[in-house]
């Protein structure tokens, strides 16, 4: 792009053309107030606060919706404009009932900063401003429209962001109000993702989180903290505010970055919730139905000793959770894979892990990269989602899928066995019977697309539904009417499905946790992401839905490589759990079924410490550090956000000590995280179908 320079208040500033003066004035650090101006949202210009004079020009413009043009000379701060903002900012305050002493978020609002920077220490004008409502019908959110100023700033968050469409105004001028699903209120409604992204933008107190609107300013927090949510696959940015050693609000990192600084109602509503629960401070015995005090010692030696009996019969195995770092992770794998040469380690989504990479593996064995960063999905012009539902797996990447399809045209197929996870949204909902076999049939048609795409110019990458498209798939009926027999499924619908594989310049495959049943699906749905010219720059356009945000660390560390958990009774059992996601039913029923049981974790969980014959302590999410390989393509590093207190034992301490009672030593283990595992050797568009 052209560079263009602009003189702003006496000062050389650089940009490209088609910058707005606002978004030259930022790049050089140039300070224009703001209000309904955020970054990463479209620009509106609503509430003036950004007006600017250019040189010789009396009127004033709105830098943030204002092109820049080489050589303009730009004033930003001046008498005339200073007192036009004072008297923007008396409206806004007669507009509404802004009584700073009454509302949760004084000393934490945009609009009484601002008033406090241009010296508003009166209004002019009268109070005109209706009563208005307060919806506190959510448990979780509660909106005041007395205290809003119309700025839409989260609108525009839960449209362009979180792709949600929730939030809109209702009536005009003195009347006008935001409300949810056009007049219901925030519990009725059926759009909602309840990801608090809006009240995170909002810059007054008019949308507000219940649980954080007392804890403590943003600016009373003793730290702010960057780290890493480790709840899902995607490994979003956090900011954690911390006061008096507890985490009082977690928030998205900026609305610029690739995830539009969101948090899903995981990150936002659980990660803060650990500082409230009951830690588990000394190690516990149990007694009876009760447990009793005991010293590291103690535990350590009856644990050690009880594990020497089962790991003689080769009848101990370890269940740990892929919510940890690489660092411990390679921790537990010096001990029980690398020490003790141990088979029997596992994760609690060890499943679901296994069921990617074998289906993954084949790809791997030709260099490539079989999967693509999320964030991906938002340049692709066709989606697909296989057996996945990604609000509940993993939410951001619903968001990423809705704005999409809703802001830049995407088309939608949904391929499983249920209806699609985005009624509405969907333009073609593909619903296999159950039972058949799926992974041979899409094979079968992923080889008949990359016939088409490899043949002559006329039949290969047709627009969108062009003339003479059907007359291309018509050369190859038979073929996909045997993938359509083998599917259980009308000739019709593959023949869409073919169409619009076809004609998609950027498609991109959506995985979820259910297809990982069989890894032969895994592989099937590669194979149509290589046939449909699925190919990305770091790699393969399939996003799988892993569990926990480094899982592609827990592979290649101490994830089995044959399921064994519930299938094989041990006699047993250690369990390293962060307490932080519930467990499923099938691995606390093999917890359950143990001899002996050793259970570490920050938390008194139940039911898992229920099960437990040694409870053990450990650090909590926030007390530790470390790095986690995402599926966003990044190594992110999780920060310590709270130290933890003197009689908090490391993990290191604890496997170091379990180890000399077991007379083994920890060394440096022979496999490292997993992140490199998969790292390109070929270009994605260098992949090859592969035969099942």
């Amino acid at each position: 792009m052209k560079e263009i320079t602009l003189i702003i208040d006496g000062k050389e500033c650089k940009g490209v053309q088609g910058d707005t003066i606002l978004d030259i004035a930022n790049k050089n650090d140039v300070y224009i107030p703001t209000l309904c101006y955020q970054k990463g949202l479209t620009p509106i210009g609503a509430c003036r606060m950004c007006v600017v004079q250019l040189e010789g020009n009396p009127k004033m413009l709105p830098s943030c919706t204002t092109p820049a043009q080489d050589g303009m000379v730009v004033i930003t701060q001046n008498d005339v404009l200073k007192d036009y903002r004072r008297q923007v900012l008396e409206l806004l305050f007669a507009g509404r009932n802004h009584f700073c002493m009454y509302c949760s978020q004084s000393g934490d609002c945009e609009l009484q900063a601002l008033a406090i920077e241009h010296e508003m220490d009166s209004v002019r004008f009268p109070y005109l401003y209706y009563d208005f409502e307060v919806d506190a019908t959510n448990p979780e959110l509660m909106m005041d429209h007395n205290r809003c100023i119309l700025c839409q700033r989260c609108i525009r968050t839960c449209s362009e962001i979180v792709g949600a469409h929730t939030l809109d105004l209702e009536h005009r001028g003195w009347q006008a109000k935001v409300v949810p699903d056009l007049g219901r209120k925030l519990r009725e409604s059926d759009t909602c993702v309840n990801c608090g992204a809006c009240a995170q933008s909002c810059p007054t107190g008019t949308i507000t989180i219940r649980e954080f609107a007392y804890r403590g300013r943003r600016s009373e927090c003793d730290a702010i903290v960057d780290s890493v949510c480790p709840l899902c696959a995607v490994g979003c940015k956090i900011k954690a505010y911390v006061r008096t050693g507890s985490i009082v609000r977690v928030e998205g990192t900026g609305l610029e970055e690739p995830d539009g600084g969101q948090l899903c109602y995981m990150g936002r509503w659980w990660l803060p919730e650990p500082t409230e629960r009951e830690r588990v401070t000394v190690p516990l015995i149990r007694e009876g139905a009760s447990y009793r005090e005991a010293t590291w010692e103690e535990a350590l030696t009856l644990a050690s000793t009880e594990f020497k009996k089962a790991y003689d019969r080769e009848k101990a195995g370890a269940i740990l959770s892929s919510l940890c770092t690489d660092e411990e992770l390679t921790l537990f794998s010096s001990l029980f894979r690398n020490a003790l040469k141990m088979k029997h380690t596992d994760t609690f989504d060890g499943d679901v892990i296994r069921g990617f990479f074998k289906g993954f593996m084949p790809f791997r064995e030709q260099g490539v990269r079989p999967f693509t960063a999320a964030h991906n999905i938002l340049d692709s012009d066709l989606i697909v989602t296989m057996f996945a539902d990604p609000q509940k797996e993993a939410p951001v990447v619903a968001s990423y899928i809705r704005v999409a399809c809703l802001h830049k045209n995407a088309k939608l197929i949904n391929l499983s066995h249920g209806t699609s996870p985005f009624p509405g949204l969907t333009d073609l909902d593909v619903q296999f019977p159950q039972g058949q076999a799926m992974p041979k049939a899409l094979s079968n048609l992923a080889e008949t697309i990359s016939k088409i795409n490899a043949g002559p110019s006329e039949m290969a990458g047709f627009g969108e539904y062009e003339i003479g498209a059907e007359n291309v798939l018509s050369s190859y009926r038979d073929s996909i009417e045997e993938s359509a027999k083998a599917m259980g499924l009308d000739l019709k619908i593959v023949e869409e499905t073919a169409m619009m594989l076809l004609s998609a310049r950027k498609p991109i495959f959506v995985l979820g946790s259910r297809a990982t049943k069989s890894h032969e699906l895994i592989t099937a749905a590669c194979n149509l992401a290589v046939a449909s010219r699925a190919f990305y720059e770091d790699g393969l356009g399939v996003v799988p839905l892993l569990v926990s945000a480094n899982s592609l660390g827990a592979r290649n560390t101490v994830v089995s490589e044959e399921p064994w958990v519930g299938r094989e009774k041990r006699d047993f059992m250690y369990v390293f759990s962060t307490a932080m996601v519930p467990e499923e039913e099938e691995i606390l029923a093999a917890i359950s079924a143990t001899k002996f049981v050793v259970v570490q974790t920050p938390f008194k969980v139940r039911p898992l410490v229920n099960l437990a014959d040694i409870i053990l302590p450990a650090p909590a999410w926030y007390e530790r550090s470390g790095h986690y390989c995402t599926i966003e393509g990044e190594r992110r590093k999780l920060n310590t956000i709270v130290p933890p207190k003197e009689d908090v034992k490391t993990l290191h301490y604890a496997m170091e000590e379990f180890a000399k009672k077991l007379g083994v030593k920890l060394e440096r283990p022979e496999i490292s995280a997993y992140e490199e595992a998969f790292k390109s050797q070929l270009r994605a568009n260098e992949a090859r179908i592969v035969s099942l």
